[in-house]
């Protein structure tokens, strides 16, 4: 993912956090904040160390990140999105996990409902 579509100080994610909605399913929490000053969407991906070892971490980012970028050119650009990974979704495949990320998307309004 480029650089401009980051957040990655944690300043900017504690302001995401606070300002912003959240919706939630039982494997991923997303808030949403608004920010008109940057014209493009950004994200923050936060994976714990309750989900798994570090390449299950890495492995269950690159599918958050993967699932973002394909609805890259739908996504709100007013906008600044935190996603944080629950428990249990190292258990799901790509599959699955795309499944459960774009209907929570598309219940916080990141994408369109079709």
């Amino acid at each position: 993912m480029q650089k401009k579509y980051r957040i990655k100080k944690s300043t900017e994610i504690e302001k995401v956090m606070k300002r912003g909605r959240s919706r939630a399913n039982s494997y991923f929490i997303i808030y949403k904040c608004i920010n008109k000053e940057i014209a493009n969407p950004r994200l923050a991906v936060s994976v714990g160390k309750k989900v798994g070892k570090a390449f299950e971490r890495n492995k269950v980012k690159r599918y958050i990140r993967n699932i973002t970028i394909e609805h890259l050119n739908e996504i709100n650009p007013d906008y600044d999105y935190f996603v944080i990974a629950r428990k249990g979704v190292k258990e799901l495949d790509y599959a699955e996990c795309k499944y459960q990320l774009e209907q929570l998307y598309k219940k916080i309004g990141m994408i369109p409902k079709s």
